[in-house]
């Protein structure tokens, strides 16, 4: 069964400090959704939370094969379809609410301190290492069925582009470049970080902002990409020779990283 002093206790999370302050206040969230269908599987809006298999499960939609990305996932009514791989109309919040059911905790290794007057400070949180690995998550795609059902893990559907460095050879700026000038190489496997996102003056700014998983470091987002060049924003992109077409609808899996 789940167990109801964690969901009160999600209810009662202190708000956190937040990058911006565009949203107007609102009321408390309602309580979620929830619905057993099994001993071990939970319904939490249009998320499907298996604890015996120790996952979680949504539909989502392919958004763009090509174009640079500084997302993986976020919410149709977000300002961020523009650049994201994966489309959905789950509730950021139900994820968020899924993976503490899950006991998956939540990092703040990613970003920056700022002092008094939010200023950045160069320094970065410390973090139990302990607290840190049960934040890691594994992340699948899959699509298809029988003979033709394909499963990837995600990082296997974004390509790293290696722009060459300006040297006595006078390499040309980026703008000039186009992908058969620069070489292309998968995202480094590994796990993706649950960061949480924050609330702000009442308001769950993943919610607010439609951003359930970011590549480009991003504090509104439930979950980040923490390996290199997470802060770039130019050098992501679909992998044209795994992602299927616009449109396809695709499930997602994401688990507990397991080392």
């Amino acid at each position: 069964m789940l167990k109801p002093l964690l969901l009160a206790s999600f209810f009662c999370l202190p708000a956190s400090y937040g990058q911006e302050a565009d949203a107007p206040a609102a009321d408390q969230p309602t309580k979620p959704d929830i619905k057993q269908l099994s001993p071990h599987e939970f319904q939490i809006g249009k998320i499907h939370l298996n604890q015996k298999k120790r996952e979680i499960s949504f539909g989502a939609g392919i958004n763009m094969t090509q174009g640079l990305l500084e997302f993986l996932l976020v919410t149709t009514q977000s300002n961020k379809v523009h650049e994201t791989l994966l489309l959905s109309d789950i509730s950021p919040l139900n994820l968020n609410i899924a993976f503490k059911l899950l006991g998956i905790t939540e990092s703040p290794e990613l970003f920056e301190i700022v002092d008094e007057d939010y200023r950045p400070t160069g320094v970065y949180p410390d973090v139990d290492p302990k607290i840190s690995a049960a934040a890691k998550v594994d992340i699948i795609v899959e699509w298809g069925e029988g003979e033709k059902k394909k499963s990837h893990p995600i990082n296997e559907l974004i390509h790293h582009i290696d722009w060459p460095k300006e040297d006595e050879h006078g390499f040309k700026p980026q703008d000039e470049l186009v992908l058969e000038d620069i070489k292309l190489t998968t995202m480094e496997a590994g796990p993706w970080l649950s960061t949480g996102s924050y609330i702000h003056e009442g308001q769950f700014k993943a919610e607010v902002a439609g951003i359930m998983i970011a590549i480009y470091t991003a504090q509104q987002a439930v979950v980040n990409y923490p390996g290199k060049d997470r802060q770039a924003g130019d050098v992501w992109i679909p992998n044209e020779k795994v992602v299927p077409e616009e449109g396809t609808v695709v499930k997602v899996i994401i688990k507990p990283h397991q080392s």
